[in-house]
């Protein structure tokens, strides 16, 4: 009986010793912040928002081809939609236009002057949806992980705005 207590103390010992020694399998590998924003930078091989009707061309002329398409689409609404201005105004803003990973569009951060809300109070609105007329596009591929991700772009635009009557 006094050798199954030895026998029994012995395994108990060895499977502490086990688990003390076994422990550098639970260790985590801690991944520090910089290797996490070097791996997120863009790179050359990372693939930017498209539509299909682009896929035909090479990486430089689909990405012109994007560019066309945006800025044609916004161009056209802001043409036909009448902006009525509380004052004459002429001002350049930049747009911040974000797609997400399913390849939808939204404004992003703008920053307006208040000369140019003053004279058009509804412009962020017409500019939203000038944005949400942009057809779905081909979201942006992270190259190093293969997934789709949101994007934003900037995007110049010149108001010149005369008083209305």
């Amino acid at each position: 009986m006094q050798a199954f207590s030895r026998l029994k103390t012995l395994f108990f010992i060895c499977s502490i010793s086990n688990l003390l020694l076994g422990c550098h399998l639970f260790q985590s590998t801690a991944v520090s912040s910089q290797e996490i924003l070097v791996a997120s930078k863009w790179s050359s091989e990372d693939i930017g928002p498209s539509f299909v009707a682009c896929d035909e061309f090479d990486v430089e002329e689909m990405k012109n081809c994007f560019e066309n398409i945006v800025s044609t689409t916004l161009s056209d609404y802001l043409t036909g939609t009448l902006l009525e201005a509380n004052q004459s105004i002429e001002e350049e803003l930049l747009l911040i236009i974000v797609v997400d990973h399913e390849g939808y569009f939204s404004l992003g951060e703008v920053d307006f002057s208040n000369a140019l809300l003053d004279a058009i109070p509804t412009l962020r609105e017409i500019l939203e949806e000038a944005v949400h007329q942009l057809p779905q596009a081909k979201p942006a591929i992270k190259s190093n992980v293969g997934i789709f991700v949101s994007s934003q772009f900037q995007l110049p635009l010149r108001i010149v705005a005369q008083e209305k009557n």
